[in-house]
């Protein structure tokens, strides 16, 4: 009969922790519902959130691919090397024409001092336009973003 109280004692004893328990895991409960609430509504708003930047990048990458495809392709840039090339062999027989004659090349065209100095820098300006462009181009395939998931 002792073992009977002895446990009916400790029964007793653990009542009240069995309530402070039970009443622990709904202080629990109620101080997660903001977080559990707040995450819900975000992932939520989430889809939309990332169908809106989806949009957004795919309209700016459009926009910058037209951009810079009709720069490059309508554009004379692409083109400038050649122009200058081009540019050069006339100015070079202008010169040994002109000295034949006993002319200087400033006197017959107008513009002689900018052509010069075009092509003075010709090599260096459509190196680093090239460079530019290229890029560009890296920039555009490395938009990139952390994968969380």
């Amino acid at each position: 009969m002792n073992t009977n109280k002895t446990v009916l004692s400790i029964i007793d004893k653990l009542k009240p922790a069995k309530k402070a328990l039970e009443l622990s895991i709904v202080n629990d409960i109620d101080n997660e519902y903001n977080w559990l609430e707040q995450s819900y509504s975000e992932a939520r708003y989430g889809v939309e959130f990332m169908q809106e930047w989806e949009q957004k990048i795919y309209d700016f990458s459009n926009e910058l691919s037209i951009a810079v495809d009709n720069y490059v392709v309508n554009g004379a840039a692409y083109s400038f090397q050649e122009a200058a090339e081009n540019m050069q062999e006339k100015i070079n027989e202008l010169e040994i024409k002109a000295d034949e004659l006993g002319i200087d090349p400033y006197d017959l065209i107008a513009n002689y001092d900018d052509i010069i100095l075009i092509l003075k820098n010709a090599d260096e300006v459509d190196t680093e336009f090239r460079a530019a462009y290229k890029e560009v181009l890296k920039a555009s395939n490395n938009v990139a973003l952390a994968d969380f998931s």
